[in-house]
């Protein structure tokens, strides 16, 4: 019998053996490859093995085809690709959109997202929403996207409130300030933004009258509860901000000789029981509800100033700048780091700085900048609406700092800004945008995709819906003197 024959009973351990260890060997270089190709590695035609990179593409509208180097690849956005080091042009294409392109430099083993690219319709076809017999003096959107507030020409204490939330057919309703809200003005008065809370019930506008101010916090919700802040706080600030983005809680700087440059906490509910904060600032910008970020004398060198940033119970001195007319000044928060920027205008230098209170506690108080941008007399400085990005600006001079992948551009820009525009707002993360030859004209952060759009004045923000599929502008009209508010979808009909 065979179970019985040794001779057999070899044989059949040398066939299981040699079994095991085939399968091992399989398993062996299934797991090779599995990770092989989870780190971007793969084989050449020649049969060598090379490093891949991943790239993630996306798009808004969703699906696009993706070309790269000309040659239709068989994704679409959403979409990851790997791809071996080197340059490659790119270029997403959807029927009835402009194409978005753009050149990547590629290396081995990187990880790169592009999740941004946003398709403009070819056509634009403009709706007239609402007419106005002149100009509307003031215009400001929240920051959910959804409310438009924009003063009716003639009147300065009744607005149209605009609800966006069906941009197609978007709902107004008239708001009406208290009488008696406003100090009278007996020559001329305006309105200028100041800040919306982050409730988007509540904005601070400051009232110009007769060539003074008062700020004045405008309830959109309950026009009744409008407050004059000056009236309740007690006070004449030359500025006034929120602390936190709370509607009641504020930052009062006064200016003045007597004041010695004073920054001032208070709230509606103490009224006028101001607190000391900062002394001797010159510029500042808050973030969150403990940390100020500020330039000041106090404690500077002969000739310089100090850029300080005060966090809980700790403050420390980023660095010194140059004495200046004027400071920017900004921070943010990003993937969960604080992230600095500011400079004085008089030399165009913007330091960026990552997680200087971080590094001021680990490296024995020495912080290091993460870049340094540069743009003559710089007059704007912003973060993007996702702080991934932050802009230093003159007019078309541009200088952006790209926080996730810590890359830096410079670039100037051909087409000149309309008056009375000072500089680019962000039209989201990664766009900016301002109105050139009466057009609105948009580009991603680095200048690439530059579009010319739809009729726009450049007395006005652009205002774009929430999801962006339609955009909205304050125009002149065909009859003379007068205006009106124009909607263009930014998706083509069978997309709405």
């Amino acid at each position: 019998m065979d179970y019985l024959d040794p001779k057999k009973q070899l044989l059949d351990t040398v066939v299981l053996a040699i079994g095991y260890i085939l399968v091992a060997l399989a398993i062996t270089i299934a797991t090779i490859i599995l990770v092989e190709q989870s780190y971007g590695f793969g084989l050449a035609k020649n049969g060598t093995v090379i490093q891949n990179g991943l790239v993630f593409f996306s798009s808004q509208p969703n699906p696009a085809s993706i070309y790269i180097n000309g040659v239709l690849n068989s994704n679409t956005t959403d979409a990851r690709l790997f791809l071996p080091s080197g340059v490659y042009n790119v270029s997403l294409f959807r029927t009835g959109y402009r194409s978005w392109q753009r050149t990547i430099v590629f290396d081995a083993g990187r990880v790169e997202h592009f999740d941004y690219p946003f398709l403009f319709p070819k056509t634009l076809v403009t709706k007239k929403v609402q007419a106005y017999n002149a100009a509307p003096g003031f215009v400001t959107q929240s920051p959910s996207r959804q409310w438009l507030l924009l003063e009716q020409p003639g009147s300065i204490s009744t607005f149209d409130l605009y609800d966006l939330k069906n941009p197609a057919s978007p709902v107004v309703t008239t708001l009406t300030l208290p009488a008696n809200l406003l100090t009278h003005a007996t020559a001329s008065e305006s309105w200028q933004l100041e800040e919306w809370a982050d409730d988007n019930q509540h904005v601070v506008l400051t009232h110009d009258y007769d060539g003074k101010t008062e700020y004045i916090l405008v309830d959109r919700a309950n026009p009744t509860q409008s407050v004059n802040l000056n009236n309740a706080l007690g006070t004449n600030p030359a500025k006034l901000t929120l602390n936190n983005k709370k509607y009641d809680q504020y930052y009062l700087y006064n200016t003045n000789a007597a004041s010695d440059n004073l920054l001032q906490t208070a709230s509606l509910a103490t009224g006028s029981v101001l607190t000391p904060y900062v002394h001797d600032v010159l510029a500042y910008q808050s973030y969150g509800n403990n940390t100020m970020l500020y330039v000041t004398t106090d404690g500077a060198p002969s000739g310089k100033v100090s850029l300080k940033l005060l966090s809980g119970s700790q403050t420390i001195t980023i660095r010194t700048l140059p004495i200046s007319p004027s400071y920017l000044v900004n921070l943010t928060g990003y993937n969960g780091v604080l992230y600095v920027a500011a400079g004085a205008t008089s030399d165009g230098q913007i330091y960026v700085y990552e997680n200087p209170i971080g590094q001021f506690n680990n490296q024995n108080g020495t912080i290091i900048p993460s870049q340094v941008l540069n743009v003559a007399q710089p007059n704007y400085l912003s973060f993007s609406d996702n702080a991934q990005f932050i802009v230093e600006e003159n007019g078309t001079n541009f200088a952006v700092y790209d926080n996730q992948n810590a890359k830096a551009y410079s670039y100037k820009t051909q087409l000149p800004l309309d008056s009375p525009q000072l500089h680019a707002s962000w039209m989201d993360g990664d766009r900016l945008a301002y109105v050139s030859g009466g057009k609105l004209i948009v580009f991603d952060y680095d200048s690439t995709n530059l579009q010319s759009l739809m009729s726009a004045d450049g007395t006005y923000s652009p205002v774009f819906s929430t999801n962006y599929s339609y955009e909205f502008d304050l125009v002149p009209s065909p009859a003379a003197g007068k205006f009106e508010l124009d909607r263009t979808p930014l998706l083509i009909p069978s997309d709405l």
